[in-house]
């Protein structure tokens, strides 16, 4: 189950993926809960952040029927944790506990779960955090340009990937190629599925933004700019403790934008 974990912790949902399709663990039941943060991670990775969100949702409500003393972050008065809206559905938000051993499996697949929503949550806050130079809906798709640039172009995995453990892998494998050749649909559709996390009537992103946005080149260019004025990752409002892992992606995603 460690390795599981580690696969996990450095962003290798592929990996993790594999383990836990080819191997019998000594935990079934918080094998589920790991198979269910990786599918969680492949879906960020084609730009289904909604889809993804819930899905940890259900991760975080799977590790509190088996341990129901577990932190969970509150909703407030206005039906929102760390003023992001507490969507409907099955979902709870975990908080890190604050007595437990560091190394412990709960507490590493706890603190999983926690990084995952921390960084969804951040990506819902900064749709409000728009550049003046940029429109809306521009911006948005920049966001969503950044989220390819940390799940698909810098993740080794993209490149070295084997055999999908499922047909739902091989769907999202498909999905990762088709960003990987630059196909504008795929962008504006991650583009679209963010921007309804905080508008939920709003329409869909247009060949007019793609266009507005200088294509893929400019909009490559807009988004290593975006990166590179975030702090190192992972990212979150919560302050993150010093030994919470990064995924690598992220991190050659953020020191690219850094350096370049």
């Amino acid at each position: 189950m460690i390795g599981v974990i580690e696969a996990l912790e450095l962003g290798n949902w592929r990996k993790a993926s594999r383990i836990l399709h080819d191997t019998e663990l000594a935990d079934p039941y918080l094998a589920i809960v790991l198979m269910t943060v990786a599918r969680a991670m492949s879906y960020r990775a084609v730009g289904e952040h909604s889809l993804a969100w819930t899905t940890l949702g259900r991760a975080a409500v799977l590790m509190l029927r088996r341990h129901p003393g577990l932190p969970c972050l509150a909703v407030n008065d206005t039906g929102e944790i760390d003023d992001v809206p507490a969507w409907p559905g099955e979902v709870e938000r975990l908080a890190l506990p604050l007595r437990m051993a560091r190394g412990d499996l709960l507490f590493r697949s706890v603190r999983l779960i926690w990084r995952e929503q921390q960084e969804l949550s951040d990506l819902f806050r900064r749709i409000e955090q728009r550049p003046a130079e940029l429109t809306p809906a521009t911006h948005i798709l920049v966001l969503a340009f950044v989220e390819y640039l940390c799940w698909v172009r810098h993740d080794a995995g993209t490149w070295t990937r084997g055999t999908p453990v499922d047909d739902e892998a091989a769907a999202i494998e498909q999905r990762i190629d088709a960003l990987s050749d630059g196909l504008r649909a795929e962008f504006l559709r991650s583009a679209t599925d963010l921007r309804r996390l905080r508008y939920p009537a709003a329409g869909k992103m247009s060949l007019m933004v793609w266009s507005a946005g200088g294509t893929y080149n400019g909009l490559q260019r807009l988004a290593i700019l975006e990166l590179a004025r975030r702090p190192e990752p992972p990212w979150g409002e919560s302050v993150k403790p010093a030994d919470c892992p990064s995924r690598l992606s992220s991190v050659n995603a953020w020191q690219f934008a850094r350096t370049a």
